[in-house]
């Protein structure tokens, strides 16, 4: 009897193990599906985030790029617009920051070594006083043919900044009855009066080279007061 009562408690105990045993294994695999099934579901999901963020800062690259491009190109346009009116301003000033004087708006210069080298006379004015500076650049000299066959103008007063006075200067100027020429003139060069007429008269100093230039052409000579 305690044989059968045994048997009947072993047969429980092992039937009970087995629904336990066949229970429980299901039991594992189905909380690792769910468990793979939530990893699953949350990988895509950090993924898809990552993805976004990634894209959302290369737009904001891109974005600022444009920016700074878009910055530089308007920099860049103030700068020419900035030049160019400080080109403008430069060629309406003179050396010393004068804006150029209407007078020497008809006399044609060329700078050499500084100094103003007077070229061509543009003017109506009969009675000529070149400037002792052009622009802010002294007169140092006139140069070739500067005033060749101008028959309008009848007198010239030279400045004393002038040292020399080029071929053919006043060659043609029918008109011109008297020029004044200061001691500072050391050269006076071939032809200067050329063709001018026979009552022009050279005002000067006493012993100076023009007096000596004069004499030696016959032209009349008056001693500069």
């Amino acid at each position: 009897m305690k044989k059968w009562i045994v048997l009947g408690m072993v047969l429980c105990i092992l039937l009970c193990g087995c629904e336990t045993a066949s229970g429980n294994p299901n039991q594992p695999e189905e909380d690792s599906g769910q468990i793979g099934e939530e990893e699953a579901s949350q990988t895509p999901t950090e993924n898809e985030t990552s993805d976004a963020r990634i894209a959302y800062y290369e737009q904001l690259v891109i974005d600022l790029q444009e920016e700074l491009l878009q910055v530089k190109s308007e920099l860049y346009a103030s700068r020419v617009e900035y030049e160019a009116i400080l080109a403008e301003l430069k060629a309406n000033q003179t050396p010393n920051g004068e804006t150029p004087s209407q007078s020497s708006a008809v006399f044609q210069y060329e700078v050499t070594d500084g100094f103003a080298i007077l070229t061509a006379y543009t003017g109506d004015t009969k009675e000529v006083k070149i400037p002792a500076t052009l622009d802010g650049y002294t007169v140092l000299a006139i140069g070739d043919r500067a005033f060749l066959d101008n028959a309008k103008i009848t007198s010239v007063t030279i400045p004393k900044t002038v040292t020399s006075i080029g071929w053919f200067a006043f060659s043609g100027c029918v008109s011109l009855e008297t020029i004044v020429i200061p001691a500072t003139v050391e050269t006076i060069s071939y032809g200067v009066f050329q063709n001018c007429p026979s009552t022009l008269t050279v005002t000067c100093a006493s012993g100076s080279y023009a007096e000596q230039y004069a004499i030696s052409y016959g032209i009349r000579v008056k001693a500069a007061s």
